[in-house]
Formats: C-alpha cells, structure tokens, sequence
C-alpha cells in the first residue's frame, strides 16, 4: 500500500516538473504591448513606458529611439502564474522617458524576437509642453518663491453664497511639483467660526495635471461644509504639513506621487534632500443667508437640498390594533445629518410611532444617499387608507419650501369580529284543538290518566336527540364566544399601549439625562426640552402624538401658571432659532448651570400640573 501511495505522488511530481518545463504548449496565445504612465507631461518631467510580452518569459528588448525624448532602458521583470494546470507568464522590459522638449511625439510600433516568431506593439503618443528647472531648498536660486512653484493649495468650492444649515461639497486641492516627493505629516485640519466640516477620506484622489506649463501631482481632500449661522463667514487658511524630498538635479528616472501618508524617506545616497514644508490654502469667505420664515411648512424639520420622497406600507390587510409598517425613503443630494422624519397626517383612527432610521451614503463625504425611515401606524377601527405622509425640505437652488408627499396606500384594517346575532325561535300560533279546549275547560275537575302524547313530542325519544335541544345550545355557546374575543382583543390592547408606554418612559428618561449633564451642547440641550414635554403629554393622553405638539398646544392642554407657560413658550423658540437659524450650535460650551435647573423645575411644574 505504501507502495502505491509512493508512486503515486511520484508520478504527481514528474507531471507537475514536465508541465513547468514545457510552459510554452501549455501557455496562451503569445501577445505584446506597450503603454505609457501618463500621456501628458512637461520639459524634463520623466514618464515610465512599459513593453509587456504576455505568455513567455523570455524575449529580447527593443531598442527606441525618438527625436526630442531621452529613453533609458531600467530592466526587465519576469513573472509566472498557475490557476490549477494552466499556467502562464510574461515578462515586461521598463524604461525611462524623458522629454526634451516641447511638442507632440509619436513612439512607433516596436518590433520583438520571442522565440522566434515577430511581434509588434502599438504605437503611442506623448504630449509634452512647456516645463523648467525646479529650484530646491539648498541650492543657490533657492528662496520662498521656490516653495510656492514646488507646492501650493487652494479651495474649490460651487458657490460662495448659501443658506444655514445648507451643506456645500468642498475640494482642498494640493499641488505638487512632479520633480517633488512629499509625505504628508497628518490630514489637513479644517477650522471656522460658524462652519460644521465632514471629516476628510482616509484616501485621497491622486491624479497628474498641467498647469501654466508645468506639471503636477494633484491630491484632492474632499469634504463638505454646512454654516450654523447667517452672516459674513471666512473658513481659516489651511495648513498642510508635509515633508518635501526633491532631486538636486533633474530626474533621470520616472517619478510619480508616491502613498501620501506611507511613502518611505530616501537617503542623500541618491542625490535628494529633505525638508519639512507648510503649504497653506487661502482663506475661504462664504455668504450666509437665513432660512426664510415665510412659508415654512409646519413639518420642516432642518433638511435643506434637492431631494425625492417614495413609502411604502406592509401588511396592507390587518385586523384593529395591529401595526402597518411604513417605510418611508428620501433620496437625493444635501443635509442628511439634519433631516427629521416625515410627518403623517391627524387621522381620526390613527395613531403613528416614533420612528427608526438609517442612511446609506452614495458618496466619500454623505452628502448624496437615501436615508430610510421605519415606524409603525395603529389604527383602532376600520380603515381603508393610510393618512396622507409628507416631508418638507427647503430648495437653496429655488430658494423655497418644498413638501412632497407619499403615495397614497390602500390599507383594509378590519374591525373585530362583532358578535353572531343570536338565533330566536319564533313562537308558532296554533289554533288548540278541540281536545285541548275542552282540557282547560276541566282544569279544575278530577285529573284523569292521559293516553296522548301531549304537545312535548311525537314519542318518548331522549330530549337530548331532540334539534330543538340542540338549537337551544347556541346562545350560551355564542356568549361564550363573543366574551372570550372581547377579552382577547381588550388584552391585546392593553399591551399595545403598554408597549407605548415603556417606550415614550424610556425616551423620556433618556432626554432628561442629557438635560442633567453639564457638557450637553445647547442645541442638543433644547431639543430634549422640548421632546421631553412632548413626551410627557403623550404619557397623559394616549390621543397625542408627541411630534405633533407644539408649544401652544402643550400650553393648552393642562392647567398651567403664567410663568410655567410663558417658560414652554421660550423653551421652543430657543430650540427653533437652534435648530433652523443654528445660533450658537457650534460653540462647544454648554447651558450654565442655573439654566439647567430652571429648565429642569418647568418640566416638574408641567408633570404636576393637571389636565
């Protein structure tokens, strides 16, 4: 058996050997071909041109020649791949091109010996325009204009005018000197007063230019800003620190931007030298406007952009006090982060739920997506339609509100089961007989033994296989049921709103623990002042819906002093001007202590006081 089992993988290895060895019957169709890494280049500024010959490993390199280009040839590279028994190879020869002048040059179709056998690669052209030398820190024309040829920065923005809250997309673009290699120390740090800034990618798009003449790496940090105030705003200049590696002499090899938070350091060895450098973007002036007050929509909750509205519902057929989900999608490019649920329309009937959310992001900074609300719809009688659910946003391109509305959903919600009428045996009028009559007329004479059947029945069967019988058991039986639905439903009810309850509890308590911390943002703060009202008098009135209420309604609905009412009122137009104008929302400080309490007392006063 061993025996086997050696030969075996003997034989595995002799085939393994003799496939690797005859490579060339089993490799694909022999092919060469030529590129260049960029096609656009300045005087001076080196390009890499590859010539790779696919299924073999070994063929000569083609001598090049081109007036105006300078072509060094760097060596070549092997490599061998097998997926199972098919195996394949190449080899690819580099070389170096540097342009010596200005102009349009065509670099001809090669000619390669493999094996024998003639092949050609396609022809290519390279574009190359004005360019000069590079002055470096530490040689004599060296000084502060150098800096600013080798790298500069600059901030590319849509528009310079925009509303609160309105998110711009913004580009800090870095320009590099080809002939520079740059390793940057940390992303760039964004700083303003009065603007919110989307935090940077990790990678940052590379790509090469050129620019008056000269060629450059360009670095694009994509990122968005949103202004929390109206006014004049100027985004501070930016700073980008950097450590800059350049050639002493012009580069006799291809260079190219390099990872820009990993490239490795290169010694004085090779004819570079290092210096740290601070290349500064200038500073960014915006125009801030505010949101008009007029025709704002009751349910506009921050979201400002251009957006589409779709829902949907499911199950569309349920029995009363059973939830439909809605699920309610707001695509679209603007302020995600700031978008509030859409509103459901007062329906007699129907109640709607706080809702859960998610955004997925179609982009590097969340300005473009779809963000996705989910929450649940009672209705606690028959129903044949889902009320009316609107979002509202705000168009900085139309300069107005705009409220869309969802398709309408045909929903059937049955109600319980009413009782089964009680079936009733009607009384049968029949004219006595003769026999009968002449019975009541003796009541009181002697009784007699009787040798009719009498008016029970034809004969002497058992009461029980009567139909009668039977027919008489449906009305216990039919209470019994009706009063066992009844208490099943009124149970069920019952842990709806029990449900609700603990929920509203929860997300009460959790509002009024971020009124009690010291650190809590005012914006923030606000916000869960006045949900934790509304919170309170949907744990009151099962009929409210906390997201509907306003400070006039709250105010309305208890038995409240004039200062515990005039506070509600202040408490809700400190959280609107936040929440709309974004006054103070990105001081970092937090609301003073005595303030705190007092917010804290008013929402006491408010749980006290009676409907």
């Amino acid at each position: 058996m061993e025996t086997r089992i050696y030969s075996i993988r003997w034989f595995a290895a002799l085939l393994l050997t003799l496939i690797v060895l005859g490579q060339p019957a089993f490799a694909k169709e022999v092919s060469a071909s030529a590129s260049l890494s960029y096609e656009e280049t300045a005087v001076g500024e080196a390009v890499e041109l590859t010539v790779t010959v696919e299924g073999s490993r070994n063929s000569s390199s083609p001598e090049i020649a081109v007036d105006g280009l300078q072509i060094q040839y760097v060596g070549p590279q092997t490599r061998i791949e097998m997926n199972n028994f098919d195996v394949s190879s190449s080899i690819t020869h580099t070389y170096a091109v540097i342009p010596q002048r200005e102009g349009t040059f065509t670099i001809p179709a090669l000619k390669i010996d493999v094996g024998g056998r003639k092949l050609s690669t396609q022809p290519l052209k390279l574009v190359v325009k004005g360019g000069g030398a590079t002055n470096v820190p530490g040689s004599e024309d060296s000084g502060e204009a150098s800096d600013s040829r080798m790298a500069f920065a600059e901030w590319v923005v849509p528009k310079t005018t925009a509303y609160i809250g309105e998110t711009v997309p913004a580009e800090l673009r870095l320009y590099v000197a080809s002939q520079v290699q740059m390793s940057l120390q940390h992303h760039p740090i964004v700083s303003g007063d009065g603007f919110t800034v989307q935090p940077m990618p990790k990678n940052p798009k590379i790509t090469r230019i050129i620019r008056n003449g000269r060629s450059y790496e360009m670095v694009i940090f994509k990122t968005a800003l949103t202004a929390v105030k109206a006014g004049h705003l100027k985004l501070e200049p930016t700073e980008i620190n950097a450590v800059a590696q350049m050639q002493r002499r012009r580069a006799q090899r291809p260079r190219g931007f390099p990872d820009v938070f990993n490239d490795p350091f290169f010694d004085n060895a090779f004819g570079t030298v290092s210096q740290p450098v601070i290349i500064k973007a200038d500073a960014l002036e915006m125009e801030i406007k505010p949101l008009p007050v007029a025709g704002r929509p009751k349910g506009f909750s921050g979201a400002i952009g251009q957006f589409t509205f779709e829902t949907q519902a499911s199950p569309l057929q349920v029995k009363a006090g059973d939830p439909v989900t809605v699920t309610a999608t707001v695509s679209g490019v603007g302020s995600f982060d700031r978008m509030g649920p859409p509103v459901a329309e007062e329906t007699a009937g129907w109640r709607a739920y706080p809702p859960s959310s998610k955004f997925k992001s179609e982009d590097d900074i969340g300005i473009s997506g779809s963000k996705t609300f989910e929450f649940a719809m009672i209705a606690d009688r028959p129903q044949t339609a889902l009320p009316k659910i609107e979002f509202s946003f705000f168009d900085p391109a139309k300069e107005q509100y705009v409220t869309l509305t969802g398709d309408p959903a045909a929903v059937v919600v049955e109600g319980a089961a009413a009782p089964s009428p009680t079936p009733s045996v009607a009384a049968t009028s029949t004219t006595a007989p003769a026999a009968k009559q002449e019975e009541a007329a003796r009541a009181n004479d002697i009784l007699f033994i009787r040798s009719d059947a009498g008016s029970w029945g034809a004969s002497f069967a058992p009461v029980w296989r009567t139909p009668v019988f039977w027919f008489g058991q449906l009305i216990p039986l039919a209470a019994l049921l009706f009063g066992a639905g009844w208490s099943w439903r009124s149970a069920r009810l019952g842990d709806v709103r029990a449900r609700q309850v603990a929920v509203l509890r929860q997300e009460k308590a959790a509002a009024v623990r971020l009124l009690r911390q010291p650190d809590t943002a005012p914006d923030r703060f606000y916000a869960a002042a006045v949900r934790a009202l509304q919170l309170e008098a949907a744990l009151r009135d099962a009929s409210l819906i906390p997201e509907t209420l306003d400070a006039e309604t709250l105010c309305a609905s208890r038995s409240l002093d004039a200062e515990t009412a005039r506070e509600i009122r202040a408490l809700f137009a400190a959280h609107d001007e936040l929440h709309y104008a974004g006054a103070g929302a990105s001081s970092g400080e937090g609301v003073p202590a005595e303030r705190r309490s007092h917010v804290l007392r008013t929402l006491e006063q408010f749980e006290k006081s009676h409907a």
